[in-house]
């Protein structure tokens, strides 16, 4: 059901919105990503009945009968799209989640607007989502404001957050951020330093040095690889300086960490500061206790610089803070310094600095770690320096990582700076190519391998073992390492099914879970009908003005919580986690007790919304150019069978190898059908992600009219998607292009099957491809040379110096951008057509 209890003078509004809107009864059984999709996106969503878990005696039986499942409009329930849903492993339980799934593929609406799924025997639906390009600008936003919310010693006030989570700047007291004093000589007022700023870790009060390494340089990544995603109008104080506002939340951050380096006297870093004790007070504002720091440490110091080495890369991007870039260099670079002396030479390193006095969490690092903050730190100052220090040490060093051989969701800033060294100029050509070897073979890891396979029914597979405290962590951080491959161009013909599994992660926190919940907190104003309710976090605890947003202010918008955790160990009522499902390990609480330790469950932290950020700001950047940019094909036969298709041909005979006739290129495909059922049948080796695609197109050629069959399979040993008929004309050339729509849309294509009906004889093929055809303007060079498409002054285009069109069908301006109208073709040479269509293929 949708919720109807609000706060104050929004009750009216929001209850107007549901009086309103579609459908009239709602199912969470029907889970889909609440906020949406890109129009080129993979669409599925999952329909689940449950069989084990906290919710096994909720049953949903689905309608199962041809076209029994709609995509209707929000506004008006006029229904869009038409389609029946496909078993999931054959009916069996899905282990991990205690569900029982269908899958309900609607990829091919790509209509701009808002819908609802329908199940049209049960008369229910899902939750609404839009399909847009910009469905998730609003989310981006209300993620990085998280940080805001977190920022210790500043005050949070209207205009930049609303009325009930305005607080005065915490933390700003005698003893406190601005005189903490060294944990281990409390009473001596000479150790007090002035360590303001920064954000708070989780949710505790506390600022760590080596927590925050993560975050800074994912972050600060996140940025450098799409900086067009973030924009300065995110409602902050700093907002409109003309700087994007993730970089003003990182400079907040980072002159803190300047502050932490400068209360040392050595460029080495403090390692924390923080409380001694938990006496949670709320607001923040009010609480009074003493603050303390922890003294330098070498993990702390690693940690420092290699943040500051990071984030001057992106900050120099910006010309008004390449003054501030060129600071974090030279303070990266003391930093460094300082390190060698304090590890004699990266051999020695203090493991044991943090007491646990300062609460709450244990900030040392292992000797591994630390090392592996050095080659973070040599790579970055080598980009930003060019010194052969830090390249000798990335190249002595690299090997060592425990990261280089296992890429897994886990030290994820190490991967990217590995793999970030890997485009810098003088890098060694061994070095790079190794760290890209090691990379290319991680298909097997939370990526292509499991999602081909349909290991998890809702389609983001993590092992039970990773879903432990952190587990929303983890999962944004699986589909960051999917998009590592297309940023970096490793692995480049897999590049939209990396993007494909990606987005998978992204709609598991966005709602297709067991829970058909969005895991951010209290997005029901920016169109998530089901998110978190509750987070535990000193400021919005149990029993406060902040607990809850059903039945008080709740927490900010847009926090991430942990997740679900197989390994929790606090104590629930009716909450066993040893008898639930590892995706079903999840409750709503927030209560502060060492029983509930509900910290495990539903805590954020700025790692865990960095690895979000991280996921969500780089698929906006390749949601207009991946899987879908402008006209894509995959050829199956252009002048020869292309590579890893085979042919398993029956009732005939196949000649690869044809010279006459001839449609396209020097050969074509001619098949005898000795028997009239026989059947071209082309298998690929590695099935196709039929998403990518739109439609099948190929040329045909008889020398009479003969009728045929044309059918797919998922599977060598699955039956055959929906048979379209078609028929060659006598004598001469025809095009046909079936739509992915005509064959029922099948998710993979394994195999291609042309069946002759009731007839026999000889047929030539041609140029048979797999398609997306959206119109498309090519952005074409600015030395226009033979054996390209160029403009001449007349204003034609020519290819090869032939003239292929003009204006009546093909426009170019002042910037040199073609655009080819609907049905323009043009060839460049042999191999390649560039093509322009519209009409029924982008909704088909």
């Amino acid at each position: 059901m949708k919720h109807t209890i609000f706060s104050f003078l929004s009750v009216g509004l929001m209850t107007l919105q549901i009086a309103l809107a579609a459908p009239s009864q709602t199912t969470k059984h029907i889970k889909i990503d609440q906020f949406g999709y890109f129009p080129n996106a993979r669409k599925v969503a999952v329909i689940t009945d449950p069989q084990a878990g906290f919710n096994a005696a909720e049953s949903f039986n689905p309608s199962t009968g041809t076209n029994q499942y709609q995509i209707r409009r929000w506004a008006d329930d006029a229904v869009v799209w038409t389609g029946t849903i496909v078993v999931w492993n054959s009916g069996s339980t899905h282990a991990q989640s205690g569900d029982k799934g269908w899958y309900f593929d609607f990829s091919a609406l790509t209509t701009v607007g808002s819908y609802y799924v329908f199940d049209v025997g049960n008369a229910v639906g899902s939750y609404r989502f839009d399909i847009g390009a910009n469905v998730y600008d609003e989310i981006l936003k209300q993620a990085v404001r998280m940080f805001y919310y977190q920022r210790i010693n500043f005050a949070k006030q209207t205009p930049y957050t609303d009325a009930k989570w305005a607080d005065a700047a915490a933390y700003e007291g005698p003893n406190q951020d601005k005189f903490a004093r060294l944990y281990s000589d409390p009473s001596n007022a000479a150790t007090a330093r002035d360590l303001r700023g920064g954000w708070m870790d989780a949710g505790d009060a506390n600022k760590y040095t080596t927590f925050a390494e993560r975050p800074v340089i994912q972050l600060i990544e996140a940025y450098r690889q799409n900086p067009t995603a973030f924009k300065d109008n995110y409602n902050l104080p700093e907002s409109g300086n003309g700087v994007p506002d993730v970089l003003d939340e990182l400079k907040y951050e980072l002159d803190f960490l300047k502050k932490m380096q400068d209360a040392t006297g050595t460029n080495g870093f403090l390692l924390k500061i923080g409380n001694i004790d938990y006496n949670i007070v709320q607001p923040p504002s009010a609480d009074t206790r003493p603050r303390y720091y922890v003294g330098e440490c070498t993990s702390a110091t690693l940690a420092g610089a290699a943040m500051l080495a990071a984030a001057s890369q992106g900050f120099k991007l910006q010309n008004s803070l390449l003054t501030y870039a060129n600071n974090l260099v030279t303070r990266a670079e003391a930093a460094w310094n300082r390190a060698k002396v304090t590890t004699s030479n990266f051999t020695v390193f203090e493991t044991n600095c943090d007491t646990g006095v300062v609460k709450s969490g244990d900030a040392d690092r292992g000797e591994s770690d630390q090392k592996a903050s050095a080659l973070v730190t040599a790579v970055y100052l080598y980009e930003a320096t060019g010194k052969a220090e830090y390249k000798t040490y990335v190249e002595n060093n690299y090997t060592t990582l425990s990261r280089y051989t296992w890429w897994g969701p886990y030290d994820v800033h190490q991967h990217l700076a590995m793999l970030r060294y890997t485009t810098l100029a003088g890098a060694s050509s061994t070095v790079v190519s190794n760290i890209r070897t090691q990379k290319s073979y991680m298909d097997y890891q939370n990526s292509l391998n499991n999602y081909t396979a349909a290991t998890d029914l809702y389609r983001a597979y993590m092992s039970d073992a990773e879903h432990t405290w952190g587990s929303n962590d983890v999962r944004s951080n699986c589909g960051n390492m999917n998009l590592d491959f297309i940023y970096f161009n490793i692995n480049a013909t897999n590049h939209p099914q990396y993007q494909e599994v990606a987005e998978q992660y992204l709609h598991w926190l966005h709602g297709i879970n067991p829970f058909a919940m969005v895991m951010l907190s209290n997005m029901n104003d920016h169109n998530a009908e089901n998110s978190i309710s509750e987070i535990y976090h000193y400021w919005f605890t149990d029993g406060s003005l902040w607990d809850n947003v059903q039945t008080s202010y709740g927490p900010p918008p847009g926090y991430l919580v942990g997740g679900p955790n197989k390994n929790f160990n606090g104590s629930i009522s009716g909450f066993n986690p040893a008898t639930e499902p590892a995706q079903k390990c999840y409750r709503e609480l927030n209560t502060t007790n060492d029983i509930e330790r509900s910290w495990q469950l539903t805590e954020p932290a700025i790692y865990y919304q960095t690895a979000y950020i991280s996921l969500l700001s780089r698929l906006i950047g390749l949601s207009t150019t991946v899987p879908d940019n402008g006209f894509a094909s995959t050829a199956i036969y252009t002048d020869a069978l292309a590579s890893d298709w085979q042919n398993w041909s029956w009732g005939g005979t196949q000649n690869f190898a044809q010279t006459t006739p001839v449609k396209v290129g020097s050969q074509s495909l001619e098949v005898n059908y000795t028997d009239s059922y026989g059947g071209l049948s082309l298998r690929k080796g590695t099935a196709i992600n039929a998403s990518l695609f739109r439609q099948l197109r190929f040329w045909v050629y008889s020398t009479q009219v003969r009728e045929f069959r044309l059918y797919t399979q998922s599977a060598d040993d699955s039956g055959s998607s929906t048979q379209v008929a078609f028929s060659t004309d006598a004598n001469q050339w025809k095009e046909i292009v079936i739509t992915k729509a005509q064959l029922g849309n099948p998710s993979a294509i394994k195999r291609v099957n042309f069946q002759i009906f009731g007839n026999t004889g000889s047929v030539t093929f041609d140029e048979i491809v797999l398609e997306s055809c959206h119109t498309t303007n090519l952005v074409l060079s600015t030395n226009f040379t033979s054996g390209s498409i160029k403009r001449q002054t007349n204003g034609t285009i020519e290819a090869n110096n032939k003239v292929v069109g003009n204006n009546l069908n093909a426009t170019y301006d002042s910037a040199k951008s073609v655009t080819l109208q609907a049905g323009f073709e043009a060839r460049a040479n042999a191999t390649t057509t560039f093509r322009a269509q519209t009409g029924g293929c982008a909704n088909n």
